[in-house]
């Protein structure tokens, strides 16, 4: 099972963004996960800055693993705090599809620095039925894949599912990496998405600043 879990992170007025950005690319987010896992361990760590000219900066940091983490979002969170931020509590979603498949999807945080991301929440009321939802997410998620618009060119889009976390609804994350004029989705999957029963309650764009690939790093002096 693969899992996205990701953390809202915003700076203190006072605090550097670019000292910021520095410590969370070149210790924090290679030094995440100690104990170590076995090697070969899917753990993906990158990080966004939300679009936009809002004060102080808001960031989010995502980890693509299949590992499971608690509050401390794999050791990251209080040593977040030190660099001068807030953080929120950490959600982790179980993977349920990607775009056009995970390898592929993942292979854009993996190899390109230059890739943003838009992440929506869709809500869909329990009386739907999922799986026939989920069917019409996906081919218009294919959709936006594969065929470039003036403003946006998608390379990957991997979805979640949630049962618990809105009372009433099933919640549904999209996270989709690629080329954006304007970080949004294409109103045609927005409109598709609605038609199937789904309804867009967040959208929001984010700049890639530095992602982490590979496995968790050892533990000091191992």
């Amino acid at each position: 099972m693969r899992n996205l879990t990701f953390c809202d992170i915003r700076l203190h007025p006072s605090a550097v963004d670019s000292a910021f950005e520095e410590a969370m690319t070149g210790d924090l987010m290679p030094g995440a996960g100690v104990p170590p896992h076995p090697p070969g361990t899917l753990f993906v760590r990158s990080l966004y800055r939300e679009a936009g000219y809002g004060f102080p900066p808001a960031y989010r940091c995502i980890v693509h693993s299949i590992l499971v983490s608690d509050s401390g979002f794999f050791g990251m969170r209080p040593r977040i705090a030190r660099l001068g931020a807030d953080t929120k509590e950490p959600r982790l979603r179980p993977v349920a599809g990607a775009v056009p498949d995970d390898e592929t999807a993942l292979g854009v945080l993996r190899t390109r620095d230059d890739h943003s991301l838009v992440m929506a929440a869709v809500h869909l009321p329990l009386r739907m039925i999922q799986d026939a939802f989920e069917k019409e997410l996906v081919a218009a998620l294919e959709e936006e894949v594969t065929e470039p618009s003036r403003v946006s060119a998608v390379s990957g889009a991997i979805w979640t599912r949630d049962d618990e976390a809105v009372p009433g609804r099933v919640e549904y994350l999209v996270a989709a990496t690629g080329d954006f004029a304007e970080l949004r989705l294409r109103p045609r999957t927005v409109e598709r998405i609605k038609a199937a029963g789904g309804r867009l309650v967040e959208s929001r764009g984010f700049r890639h600043v530095a992602t982490v690939a590979g496995d968790p790093a050892p533990p000091a002096g191992g």
